[in-house]
């Protein structure tokens, strides 16, 4: 059974178990027992399973940056990098996305700041009684002391815990030279919290996405231009020390139907450094879940928590470069391009074609070179 009829059996199943169940690495596995593994046995599992060659798709086409233009696909090829993406670049609109409900995330944060101020408050309230006792604190705190100093009368329990005592008072003092509904500038304040979080949450991490094959229809077309690009195979090396951080931040994605809410776990989690289980919670939940929809890719990640000044700076060295694929439709100047490279470096390389009998990709049985069509284009 091939990829798709796996992924189509799946979505057949009864409702009830398609919810509770979700694919990693082409197996069907139990989503809660997943869930609950955490990092080291999530991540000691994967490593059992994983296989020994990645494959990436390249469109080989130049991008326009800084008003110059560059092929970003030769200079993955010739220098053995791979780009750490954003994750608000990919094709999917779920993809890493932390799912936080913005009414959970305003009562979190309003029971967060009573409890900086050292007010006692049961947290079955409602979302408008803790924001009234609140805001009520902040008016008597003014009144009493004619400064916003001792607002937050808890000491912080962290530098970054300060900082952001710090902006809030700033930012209710330029709220209120605007506004004199305090309740209005608190929630506006809370508003602009709740973005730039989500955004953070998302820049935590850079990603760059490998597949498992290189005869993939739908990753030829959409990410190597239609055919016109090509595939890179990477052999994975476990026990080599030089790639020690790669193989460990590698991670099959999982694929399944239900997205959690993990609105609390990751809201507490502001205004503190981010422990191992704070950044597994992001990893896990955002970056390595997608829709089902998505598992024909049977895709491998490599996160890594990183924040570079120049874009430049996000391509790192990966697992040695072992063989090439060229796309079915790839142009004979820039198939020759890459045929010269990988001679003059010793690279393995073979062309792909359409299977005579079946909707398949696979390796062509000769070379370019020694192919009377190659031969004839270069004349």
């Amino acid at each position: 059974m091939d990829i798709n009829e796996f992924i189509l059996s799946v979505q057949q199943m009864a409702p009830q178990m398609i919810t509770s169940c979700c694919i990693v690495n082409r197996t069907v596995m139990n989503l809660q027992e997943i869930e609950n593994m955490g990092y080291n046995k999530f991540s000691y599992s994967s490593k059992i399973n994983m296989p020994l060659k990645l494959y990436k798709y390249f469109p080989n086409k130049e991008g326009i940056t800084d008003d110059s233009k560059v092929n970003y696909s030769i200079q993955a090829l010739k220098n053995n990098t791979v780009f750490m993406q954003s994750p608000s670049n990919f094709d999917d609109v779920y993809d890493s996305e932390i799912d936080i409900d913005f009414s959970e995330y305003h009562k979190l944060r309003l029971l967060e700041y009573c409890k900086r101020c050292g007010i006692e408050i049961n947290d079955q309230k409602s979302i408008e009684e803790v924001g009234n006792v609140f805001t009520n604190f902040i008016l008597d705190s003014i009144n009493k002391y004619k400064d916003y100093e001792h607002i937050f009368i808890k000491k912080p329990v962290s530098h970054i815990e300060e900082l952001a005592n710090t902006l809030f008072k700033n930012n209710l003092i330029i709220g209120l030279n605007h506004n004199n509904d305090l309740s209005q500038v608190v929630f506006e304040i809370i508003c602009k919290e709740y973005e730039k979080y989500i955004k953070e949450l998302k820049n935590t991490f850079r990603v760059s996405c490998f597949a498992t094959t290189p005869f993939s229809q739908l990753m030829w077309s959409g990410y190597a231009d239609y055919h016109r690009g090509f595939c890179l195979e990477y052999t994975v090396l476990p026990d080599d020390e030089r790639y020690k951080d790669i193989y460990y931040n590698l991670f099959p994605m999982v694929y399944c139907k239900t997205r959690p809410d993990i609105t609390e776990r990751i809201v507490r989690a502001k205004d503190k450094d981010l422990t191992e289980e704070d950044l597994w919670d992001i990893y896990f939940h955002g970056a390595l879940r997608k829709s089902v929809d998505w598992a024909f890719q049977d895709e491998w990640r490599l996160l890594l928590p990183m924040r570079k000044e120049k874009s430049e700076d996000y391509n790192i060295k990966f697992f040695p470069i072992t063989k090439v694929f060229l796309g079915n439709r790839m142009l004979t100047e820039k198939r020759k391009e890459i045929i010269d490279f990988c001679n003059s470096r010793n690279i393995p390389y073979i062309g792909v074609k359409r299977n005579a009998n079946m909707f398949e990709m696979e390796e062509c049985s000769i070379k370019c070179e020694d192919c009377p069509n190659y031969f004839d284009n270069i004349k």
